[in-house]
């Protein structure tokens, strides 16, 4: 009987382990499927995840900014790029009496409120190694201006060539866009910068200096249906000798060389008192000459929130009578710009030019803008008394405020108390012989660049 018993239950054992080992190895099957099955879906969300960056990267991008309302459009493969971009100045000025002109001819005092600029275009690359920029003016009335036309190719590792209709790099200020001046108007070494032109410019950029040079031309018909062409051959070499942080000091030197045919021989030198709403103060009249030769150098400190500047430029121009003298005129400038509240001009060393300041706090975010003043002195002479030229001599003193209310967004106020000295008298209102003259001038902008 116990026998039976224990047989009984070793069978019984036997069948309670078979049914545990069953069970375990169910588990352990079960347990490898889930693992497979998990690893399957990994997989799949791997394959998935690769197929999104796929499909993400084959769609046309918008990429907005904090410091342009313009949206930049990229290319599904990232290689090109296109932005809208625009300038809008409107002034306010308001100017004492001035004679003005060749034939000092009298100006009454003014008050003017008018649009300076209004300009748009578009800018961006193509194929990664080509940069383009399209951009059009507008007077404010009707007339419409190409300002800039070209492509460049930058595909080597420290130059670039442009080609097309650009500006040719002569001088800082003139050689800088208008979006970033510290005054309402350049000073009177722009009067020697050349005009936009089409043909090739090539730069070289080194580390701590770059070189320009170039070849423009303009051509066409006159009033008189005769074919003009006038060549341009320009060259601007910069250096940043010290870039230490806080330090700055630019050196720069231009020169450039204009050579006119018979139908397009007349020249002419003449400036206003830094502003654009009255006429030219200073005026050498039109003469004839062959060629033109304008040379120029630049210097420029920067200490932190300070910026000092420098330019001279002189014109020297062979006139088209062989036994008349050549005809030399010139003009300089000086100026500081001190940033209030602390913030610093940035520098462009591949460029040799400077970019105003942008706000640390600007008025969207709760701040007070940027603030600064400069003082300038700008003077020229157009005199050469040995030529037979009497343009006369000016002199402005000019006192600006600038306020950043954001990155795109400036005010700006000058104050300009202009000179003029003439070797030959004029006739005043009164009907007095004068040599010379002065007057006040003040006036705002507000700009609005992106």
């Amino acid at each position: 009987m116990a026998k039976a018993n224990v047989s009984r239950i070793s069978i019984v054992a036997l069948a309670v382990s078979a049914s545990l080992l069953c069970f375990s190895a169910n588990a352990v099957a079960s347990e490898k499927e889930r693992i497979t099955e998990l690893e399957q879906r990994l997989d799949m969300l791997e394959v998935e995840l690769i197929e999104a960056k796929d499909a993400a990267s084959q769609v046309d991008r918008v990429k907005f900014s904090k410091s342009s309302p313009s949206p930049e459009l990229i290319s599904k493969d990232g290689r090109s790029t296109l932005e809208f971009k625009a300038r809008i100045q409107t002034d306010y000025v308001s100017a004492d009496e001035l004679y003005t002109g060749s034939k000092r001819e009298y100006e009454d005092s003014f008050n003017e409120a008018s649009i300076r600029r209004i300009r748009f275009g578009l800018e961006g690359y193509f194929s990664n190694v080509w940069e383009y920029e399209l951009e059009f003016d507008f007077d404010g009335v009707a007339e419409v201006e190409v300002k800039d036309a070209n492509i460049a190719y930058k595909g080597w590792d420290n130059s670039q060539l442009t080609l097309g209709f650009q500006k040719y790099a002569f001088g800082l200020e003139a050689t800088g866009s208008s979006a970033h001046l510290a005054f309402l108007e350049r000073a009177a070494t722009d009067t020697f910068a050349p005009d936009r032109a089409l043909g090739a410019q090539w730069r070289y950029v080194g580390n701590n200096y770059n070189v320009t040079l170039g070849y423009g031309v303009n051509a066409g018909f006159d009033d008189d249906d005769l074919n003009f062409k006038q060549d341009i051959v320009n060259a601007r070499f910069t250096t940043a000798l010290i870039d230490s942080g806080d330090h700055l000091l630019h050196l720069g030197a231009s020169a450039l060389f204009v050579y006119n045919n018979e139908a397009i021989e007349e020249t002419r030198y003449r400036a206003r008192p830094n502003t654009k709403a009255s006429g030219r103060t200073i005026d050498t009249g039109k003469f004839d000459a062959e060629s033109l030769q304008h040379y120029g150098a630049e210097i420029a400190y920067q200490y932190s929130n300070v910026l000092l500047q420098a330019e001279y430029a002189t014109a020297l121009a062979d006139q088209a009578d062989d036994s008349e003298p050549e005809v030399t005129v010139d003009a300089y400038y000086l100026q500081a710009i001190y940033t209030l509240t602390g913030e610093a001009w940035k520098y462009k060393g591949k460029s040799g030019k400077f970019k105003t300041v942008k706000p640390d706090n600007a008025i969207s975010a709760g701040g007070y803008g940027a603030w600064e003043v400069a003082l300038r002195v700008d003077q020229a002479n157009f005199d050469d008394v040995e030529a037979g030229i009497y343009g006369g001599k000016k002199t402005d003193y000019v006192l600006g405020l600038n306020w950043y209310l954001e990155n795109n967004l400036k005010a700006q106020f000058n104050y300009v108390h202009t000179t003029a000295d003439y070797k030959k008298p004029y006739e005043d209102i009164n009907g007095d012989m004068m040599y010379d003259q002065d007057a006040n001038i003040f006036q705002a902008r507000l700009q609005f660049a992106f």
